[in-house]
C-alpha cells in the first residue's frame, strides 16, 4: 500500500513541504521533509524542521516547495 500511496500523492520521500494554516496554529507554516506514506492512503509521515521524530499529516494540510 506504501508505495501506491506516495505514487498518489506526489510526494516521494525527500520532498520538502509547508504547512498549510488549515493545519491549525501550532503547526501552520512550518517547513519538513517527507520521510513516507502514512498508514492511511492519504496521510504523509512528516519530519520537520527542528523536529527529532516525524509525524503524520493529512495531504490536505501540506504544499510541496520548489526547491
Amino acid at each position: 500500500m506504501s508505495g501506491s500511496a506516495q505514487t498518489n500523492l506526489k510526494l516521494p520521500p525527500g520532498s520538502r513541504i509547508q504547512v498549510k494554516p488549515a493545519a491549525g496554529p501550532r503547526l501552520a507554516g512550518k517547513i519538513g521533509t517527507v520521510v513516507g506514506a502514512g498508514y492511511y492512503p492519504k496521510s504523509l509521515r512528516v519530519i520537520l524542521d527542528g523536529s527529532k521524530g516525524p509525524i503524520t499529516l493529512h495531504v490536505d494540510y501540506v504544499a510541496m516547495i520548489d526547491t
